[in-house]
Parts: C-alpha cells; sequence; structure tokens
C-alpha cells in the first residue's frame, strides 16, 4: 500500500501542478488581450493627435487614392519647374526611380505638414539623390506658378541637412490637362472647394524611371526603410502594395487628410483572431497534456 500511496501522490502533484501552470497560462493569454484592447482604448489619451473612426467619419465624393500598382503614367507630359522651364516627367526622373509627391503650393495646411515628412524622409534615407532617385512635388492647382513654387522649394528643399543637388528635387507646376491627365494615371483624385482649397489624399507615390507605379506611401510621417525599399523596388521594377496594406489596418486619414485616424474596428478584428487562434491552440495542448498524464498515471 505504501509503494501505490507514494506512486500516487506524485502524478496527483504533477497533475495539479500541470493543470494549474495551464490554467495560470490561460489567465496570463486573457490578461495580455485585456491589456491590448485596453491599450487601443488609451492610445487616445497617450496620443492626443489621433482621432479614432466611427460611423459619424464623414466621406467626400470625388476624394480618394486608387492604387494602380503596375500601370505607366505619362511620362512625356509637360510641367514648369520653379525657374520657369518646360520640363518632363521623364527629364525629372533622368533614368532613375521618382517620387512624386501631389500638393499644392497655397494649402493652409496638410500639404505642408507632408512636405515636412518627405524632407525629414529624405534626410534619413541611404539612398543617394541623383544617383539612385530623384523627386517632384507637383502641384494640382493650375493657380500655381513657377514664382510661388520657388518659395515653396525654399522652405523644404532648404531644410535638407545632407547634400542634396537642387535639380533632383523639382517643384512643379502645369495647366489643367497635364495636371489632370497625372493625377488620373495615379489614381489621385481631389476636390476644390467653393472657398477655393482643395481637399485631398495625402502619400507619396514611387514610379520607376519608365513611369511604371511601383508603391503608395500614404500618410505625412514617412520611414526610411520603406522608401527605401520603395526605390528598390522600383530599380527592379517591381510593385509592391505589402507595406500599405498592413499599416492601413491600423490607420488611415480622413478624406481631408488633415487627421490621423486610428483604425481601431481593424485592430481589436486581428487581436480577435490572433487571441482566438491562440486560443484554440492552447486548449488542444491542455487536452493532449492531460491525456498524457492519464496514461502515466
Amino acid at each position: 500500500m505504501r509503494r501505490v500511496t507514494m506512486r500516487t501522490r506524485p502524478v496527483e502533484h504533477t497533475e495539479k501542478s500541470g493543470a494549474c501552470s495551464h490554467m495560470s497560462l490561460l489567465s496570463t493569454y486573457s490578461s495580455l488581450f485585456i491589456v491590448v484592447i485596453l491599450g487601443v482604448g488609451l492610445s487616445q489619451t497617450v496620443f492626443p493627435y489621433v482621432a479614432f473612426a466611427d460611423e459619424h467619419t464623414p466621406q467626400i465624393t470625388g476624394v480618394a487614392l486608387d492604387e494602380k500598382l503596375g500601370d505607366k503614367i505619362p511620362m512625356g507630359l509637360v510641367f514648369k519647374d520653379e525657374n520657369g522651364n518646360e520640363i518632363t516627367l521623364k527629364q525629372v526622373a533622368n533614368g532613375k526611380p521618382l517620387i512624386i509627391d501631389m500638393a499644392y503650393y497655397e494649402c493652409p495646411g496638410i500639404c505642408d505638414v507632408v512636405l515636412e515628412g518627405l524632407t525629414s524622409v529624405l534626410d534619413q534615407v541611404s539612398a543617394v539623390p541623383g544617383k539612385e532617385f530623384n523627386v517632384a512635388t507637383v502641384s494640382f492647382n493650375p493657380a500655381d506658378n513657377p514664382t510661388i513654387a520657388t518659395k515653396k522649394k525654399e522652405q523644404f528643399w532648404g531644410q535638407l541637412r545632407r547634400p542634396f543637388p537642387a535639380d533632383t528635387w523639382r517643384f512643379l507646376t502645369g495647366d489643367s490637362a497635364s495636371i489632370y491627365t497625372l493625377t488620373n494615371s495615379l489614381g489621385y483624385y481631389f476636390k476644390k472647394e467653393k472657398d477655393g482649397t482643395f481637399i485631398h489624399p495625402t502619400a507619396l507615390i514611387v514610379v520607376d524611371k519608365n513611369g511604371k507605379i511601383i508603391r503608395y506611401i500614404e500618410g505625412t510621417v514617412f520611414v526610411p526603410v520603406d522608401l527605401k525599399m520603395a526605390i528598390m523596388e522600383a530599380q527592379a521594377g517591381t510593385p509592391e502594395r505589402i507595406v500599405s496594406a498592413v499599416l492601413s489596418v491600423c490607420f488611415s486619414h480622413t478624406p481631408s487628410g488633415e487627421h490621423l485616424v486610428f483604425n481601431i474596428l481593424g485592430v481589436i478584428g486581428i487581436s480577435t483572431m490572433l487571441f482566438a487562434a491562440g486560443l484554440v491552440v492552447f486548449l488542444r495542448s491542455t487536452k493532449k497534456f492531460v491525456k498524457n498524464q492519464r496514461e502515466i498515471s
């Protein structure tokens, strides 16, 4: 009887401790899920500049960014650079990938924020301007002219801390025909308001030397690694939407482009799916563990 008793107790102890261990793991797993949800809620307090999307977010007809990866833009379109000289997009690209920033130079808000983000990332990206890429900021307002473009270039190109030849970042203006041909080929749709301002998307668009659309990088703050990858993809002529698709799950922009919107439903949905998948794996492992312990006993 002593041998039976001595043999049984360790098994019971093992089963209990194993069960406790798994229950503790389950509790930890649940706690982590709760932390994720609470973190989403607290992010509004920690990051006050982030607005939460809901069913009341206004939808503005005609304002959109329709990704046309793999399509080609007409590189022969003629614009005027900041010096008033006629120049084609092909000449701006000069056989290199081209980073396109659509804006209008008297924008009262978000355009300058995008340009600040572009200036910052151009200072940080490891690719060499003029050798690995060139940049074109293009106004979609036909009323803009080279004089205004020059002031805008002095404001932002002048902020760059690294060597950056002036002819590798052009500030372009053009007529309505050239502008709409370009924006339509890019899938970049905007709307003019009665007060003369524009509502528009915010994004950098990277094309290869032949005008093939390679990557859309949405937002106002840009990551050097992301831009570097886009340039490398443009050098290879391979379109990608992976990073943009992942980021769009968590963040998006209001139609005016003036607010960064935290996509709470998308994040909660993914968190729930991951939690459910983890819970299924946990329950299966627990069932197998208990079965093995019973067989041992």
